[in-house]
């Protein structure tokens, strides 16, 4: 429970932070909004890198910090192409492919357990999911349909390797790791496609790189203490965030399948965890 809380936490934040890099793609590149997510990331872990500097000088898996950074600029990077040129809700679909690529790959690499009350809640999820954003992918030909699937199956290989190596490696080296390696290979396209940013732009940029950061924080910590594939179906949660923040900011009202659908992902939440306390009542 306590991992799926801090994955609920950590989701919030970064649909807060994808809401913002959607604005600001209207007039600032990729890599530079990236750029700046990683700067700030990098500004805010400084104490803490200071502090442990000793311990990030001697990495024990390299070969798996290499691995997910990589994974985390292809999934960050071709995330943020897939929103700024799809349909929201279209994007959003996409985004969710990655529930089913964690559930596969720690299946054959973690060795985590994948009972069919499992892969019934992951379906279950993914049906929920596309009754409330309803996509539409009118080209399925189009070139960011693949950006899309590959961002999610980026962010699959480096929620992977940040549950294989956190539980050998400190929270500080899968942050700090990624905050400055991210950060080196978008910097030369950055500058490359630079466009100074207003003082408004300025301060979303700064703000994207907050939210970002604690979410991050967060997020690892939240696979400290439960498997990777039940972190990544609480992302389905994500979908519902940004139908209350619809609502409340944008005024968009859901229709009655993206109702039915906010039950059934849910329920595809709450009916494994009910199934769970119930076995368990009946044991004692």
């Amino acid at each position: 429970m306590k991992g799926i809380s801090l994955a609920l936490i950590s989701t919030a934040l970064f649909v807060l932070s994808g809401m913002l890099v959607r604005l600001l793609s209207a007039t600032i590149d990729t890599f530079e909004i990236l750029l700046f997510r990683q700067i700030v990331f990098i500004i805010v872990l400084l104490p803490a890198i200071k502090k442990n500097i000793e311990v990030l000088r001697k990495p024990k898996k390299i070969k798996l910090h290499t691995l997910r950074i990589f994974s985390a600029f292809v999934s960050l990077y071709f995330g943020f192409v897939t929103v700024s040129n799809l349909p929201f809700a279209d994007a959003q679909a996409l985004g969710f492919l990655q529930v089913l690529f964690v559930a596969l790959i720690s299946r054959t690499f973690l060795s985590e357990r994948m009972t069919p009350s499992r892969v019934l809640t992951i379906l279950i999820g993914f049906v929920g999911v596309m009754l409330i954003v309803q996509p539409e992918l009118d080209n399925i030909a189009s070139p960011f349909i693949l950006t899309g699937a590959i961002s999610a199956l980026g962010a699959a290989i480096a929620v992977v390797c940040v549950r294989k190596v956190a539980t050998t490696e400190p929270k500080i080296t899968l942050l700090a790791y990624q905050a400055l390696f991210v950060g080196f290979i978008t910097l030369a396209p950055a500058i490359y496609n630079w466009k100074w940013p207003t003082w408004s732009e300025l301060n979303l940029l700064i703000l994207v790189g907050l939210l970002s950061s604690v979410g991050q924080w967060i997020g690892v910590t939240a696979y400290k203490f439960t498997e990777a594939n039940i972190v990544a179906n609480v992302q389905y949660v994500s979908i519902l965030y940004s139908l209350v923040l619809g609502f409340f900011i944008f005024a968009e009202i859901p229709n009655d399948l993206a109702i039915i659908g906010a039950i059934v992902l849910l329920s595809s939440a709450l009916i494994p965890l009910l199934y769970t306390h119930i076995k368990a009542t009946a044991t004692n």
